[in-house]
């Protein structure tokens, strides 16, 4: 039989931990983040608006896309993917020794209009990133991870208007293979 000391010292102590954590600073906490120099995230091409649309259908083609919509008559078209999972290229945890990127999942909106001539491709990715719910000093919701917006570093849209680029100025590209 335990003695009654002993379930009082367990419910001082869970009272404190519990007093601990209602009192829980909720300022953001934000994750460590280095600088990088933003790219472009837009771009005019060469190619007519149907060679720019089959490129940005080709260099799309490994992401799951959720919509995608031509209008060939207006030149203007527009894909929007799924959410991608992978990791941050700005934020990391821990800047002593190591840095661990971390987990996000971002989604592509690329936009292209354009005639005969030139074409312009914009692309915006949205981002958020992991994390628990006291690093961030966020509400529970449900979970003890939670996703966070944050703001894009342009590299992976850049990297992507490049690929684009190269398939649109390559005479070797074959845009009939990438219908509407």
């Amino acid at each position: 039989m335990k003695s009654p000391v002993s379930r009082w010292s367990v419910l001082a102590l869970s009272l404190f931990l519990i007093s601990l954590t209602s009192c829980w600073n909720k300022d953001f906490n934000e994750p460590g983040k280095i600088s990088i120099e933003k790219k472009p995230t837009e771009m005019v091409m060469g190619g007519g608006f149907q060679r720019t649309w089959s490129a940005v259908q080709s260099s799309m083609g490994k992401f799951p896309i959720l919509k995608k919509d031509a209008d060939l008559a207006t030149g203007r078209a527009y894909i929007v993917t799924d959410w991608i999972r992978g990791k941050s290229d700005v934020l990391f945890h821990g800047f002593d020794v190591t840095r661990v990127p971390y987990v996000i999942r971002y989604k592509f909106y690329v936009y292209v209009s354009g005639s005969a001539g030139r074409s312009l491709v914009k692309i915006k990715s949205v981002e958020q990133y992991l994390d628990d719910i006291v690093t961030a000093g966020v509400d529970v919701q449900g979970s003890v991870q939670t996703w966070i917006k944050t703001e894009s570093s342009t590299l992976k849209e850049n990297t992507l208007l490049q690929q684009v680029q190269k398939l649109v100025s390559d005479p070797k590209f074959d845009p009939s293979k990438f219908g509407n």
